[in-house]
């Protein structure tokens, strides 16, 4: 008995000393909890749920730390790098070189690191602070006043998820002890209420409020009210995931695209911003598309179809797959700020895709470098491209028509004649962009070219296709014959009719082309009503391919259908989609050298084949502006037409004047931007947006195949 003492008395040792280490442990555990952080506090379920609604701009990111390998370095910075067409975009200055981007990243990793030597290597940012959830959302507008104005400087906060390690330094700020040691490095850091209030020097505050595992730091202490309220459950606040213009916008967008491509998680960074509260692009929309701007066409052509005005919320997602960049979302739009054709072209008819963008993209060959599509009011569109064109040039349009008949009636002016040839088409238009090969075709009764080109320029095959509706295509025909029997009243010089190889024969429907050497690049304009389609171009041999691509099965020729990336794109095609363009980046670098090319060839001096190719033209024009008492050029008097006298010195004005706008003028900065978009083009396979319209919005997916390694 005496024997087992000691024994007993050792287990009472172990017992009292266990005790006391679990009391010890306990008492920690609960000054944590009541002066730190509570380890057992879980997770909030949703960090975007204490992102108030009205805020005018929004991005989220989750999994960042998975972007970067090693941390700062992104993952797809060295294949990047290493892409042919980079080097070639980096030359002529677009992007960072890569001396510069290493020089941030080890900038960045020196910023980072010298945060985990100052906390003993206890944080690491990317683990501890931003790497599973960051969110940055504000707003530009201060809404306390009516109406409503942009603010000096925007009020912004930071969301994002932190580890128990951010937590517990989070806590100890809070003590005077680390405040202090904090204040000798430079930095105050106060307590206001439950926040942490962090000054730099010569910065204004920054505020810090964390709820279990979400940390806020914002500018503004309003942005955390109403988290806070958000957080309470309050019914005068709506999170940001509960407002339409995200739900419908980025999350049920993202959520079809993840469906569509098979991915469970999407690599995908969210956002939803307001344009309209930014002053940059309120500046930009007041002034841009300008349907006025009397140097650019295609600017006058875009207003008709393009109100950045009534742009209300941008939202969406972008996602990275792989060699795919992809991004989805919805435009909401202002109605009330649509032009009558505006409106037309967003009601335009709802068919499924398999009815009109099928038939159309088995036209298009392999070889384009572009193609388009879009439902729209034909007749509308035609309208607006006449009314886009310069005053001198839709009169000499009119004038000529007058002098025409259009199924044997008289025709008042281009108007008269669009709202006639309306009822031939359907409200659907495609497009097609090749690259210009000139023709080379002799006239073997005269031994030269059949297509003589004296305006040259870089500009692409281009090829506009119409539907017909059923009994269309005597009207377009009709058309096609006033221009054969008056062409020279509309300027053309000769009327061909190229044949289109079918089999062991040919169509009975030849491509009708009509010559003026002064048509840019292809020096003709050509026409074919064939079936259901109405086709018109710049190149009569681009015709003869698409409808060579269209039959296929004997032609062997190759649509955009039968492409690998076509295949790859076709599940993510909507079948209501209103619109898609598709860009192929190998067929579109020769474009872009000829361009490249024309630039470097291009010369002050007039032509003096353009000046005597462009004579005539320019004494009908003078003649009509300044002398329209006089009927025609031969009525004028000598006193005016003598070398030196008044009219001749007005044509030759007139022809410097538009030889200096048809040349090419190329700066240095114009010929290192398209250097830029042909690098761009080296690294794209090819590239397809679609769209869906409705009156109050536009949803958009585009699709980006790289040749990223």
């Amino acid at each position: 008995m005496a024997k087992s003492k000691p024994k007993q008395k050792k287990r009472r040792i172990w017992r009292t000393l266990l005790i006391s280490v679990f009391g010890l442990g306990v008492f920690l555990l609960m000054f944590v909890a009541a002066f730190i952080f509570n380890p057992f506090e879980g997770s909030l379920p949703e960090l975007r749920d204490i992102v108030p609604r009205g805020v005018n701009f929004f991005v989220r990111k989750q999994n960042l730390a998975e972007d970067f390998d090693p941390f700062p370095e992104p993952r797809f910075w060295q294949a990047l790098l290493n892409s042919e067409g980079y080097g070639e975009f980096q030359d002529a200055g677009g992007g960072l070189s890569s001396d510069d981007v290493d020089g941030y990243i080890d900038q960045a990793r020196e910023q980072f690191d010298e945060i985990s030597t100052q906390t003993n290597g206890v944080i690491d940012v990317m683990r501890d602070l931003i790497g599973t959830e960051v969110i940055f959302a504000g707003t530009n507008m201060d809404y306390s006043v009516v109406p409503a104005r942009l603010l000096a400087e925007p009020r912004w906060c930071l969301y994002t998820r932190v580890g128990w390690r951010a937590k517990a330094a989070l806590g100890l700020m809070g003590f005077g002890y680390v405040q202090g040691m904090a204040e000798e490095n430079g930095v105050k850091v106060t307590s206001q209420d439950d926040l942490l209030v962090i000054t730099l020097p010569n910065q204004p505050p920054l505020y810090i409020k964390r709820h279990k595992d979400a940390v806020m730091v914002s500018n503004y202490t309003g942005l955390l009210d109403q988290a806070q309220r958000l957080i309470d459950g309050s019914r005068d606040e709506q999170p940001i995931g509960q407002q339409p213009a995200y739900t419908d916008g980025a999350e049920k967008r993202i959520m079809q695209w993840a469906e569509d491509n098979a991915v469970s998680a999407p690599n995908v960074i969210e956002y939803l911003i307001e344009p309209n509260a930014f002053d940059g692009f309120r500046r930009k929309a007041a002034s841009w598309p300008d349907p006025q701007n009397r140097d650019s066409m295609n600017e006058r052509v875009l207003a008709s179809f393009l109100n950045l005005k009534g742009w209300m919320q941008v939202a969406g997602g972008i996602m990275f797959e792989g060699n795919v960049l992809g991004a989805t979302g919805l435009i909401g739009l202002n109605s009330k700020q649509h032009t009558a054709f505006q409106s037309s072209f967003y009601t335009a008819e709802k068919q499924r895709r398999s009815q009109w963008l099928d038939p159309f993209l088995k036209l298009v060959p392999a070889s384009a470098c572009a193609a388009a599509a879009l439902r729209m009011p034909a007749g509308e569109f035609l309208h607006a491209m006449f009314d886009a064109l310069e005053v001198d040039e839709k009169s000499l349009i009119n004038d000529a028509l007058r002098r025409a008949t259009f199924n044997g009636e008289q025709v008042q002016d281009v108007r008269d004649l669009v709202d006639r040839l309306r009822l031939a088409f359907k409200p659907r238009t495609g497009f097609v962009f090749r690259r210009n090969i000139p023709d080379t075709s002799i006239d073997k009764e005269t031994g030269e070219l059949m297509i003589p080109v004296t305006a040259k320029s870089p500009m692409p095959q281009v090829a506009w296709v119409f539907w017909l509706r059923p009994n269309g295509a005597p009207l377009v025909e009709s058309l096609v014959s006033m221009l054969s029997n008056y062409h020279k009243s509309f300027g053309f010089q000769r009327v061909w009719h190229l044949p289109v190889p079918f089999g062991d024969r040919k169509l009975d429907e030849p491509v009708t082309e009509f010559t003026n050497p002064q048509i840019p690049a292809t020096g003709t304009i050509a026409m074919l009503v064939f079936r259901e389609f109405f086709i018109v171009s710049n190149s009569g041999p681009l015709i003869r391919d698409i409808l060579l691509t269209k039959y296929s099965s004997i032609t062997n020729a190759k649509s955009i259908r039968d492409l690998p990336e076509f295949a790859e794109l076709e599940s993510e095609l909507s079948q209501s989609l209103s619109g898609l363009v598709w860009i192929n980046g190998a067929n579109m670098v020769p474009v872009l050298d000829d361009y490249l090319n024309f630039a470097d060839q291009s010369s002050e001096m007039a032509d003096q084949g353009w000046m005597r190719q462009m004579r005539a033209t320019a004494e009908e024009e003078v003649r009509r502006k300044y002398y329209p008492r006089y009927p025609s050029i031969a009525s004028l008097p000598d006193t005016l037409t003598r070398q030196g006298g008044e009219f001749d010195q007005r044509v030759r004005s007139w022809l410097d004047s538009r030889w200096a706008k048809e040349r090419s003028n190329f700066t240095e900065d114009d010929r290192k931007t398209l250097l830029r978009f042909r690098g761009m083009a080296k690294m794209l396979r090819v590239a397809a947006i679609q769209v869906e319209l409705e009156n109050s919005y536009i949803r958009y997916q585009a699709r980006i195949m790289t040749n990223l390694k």
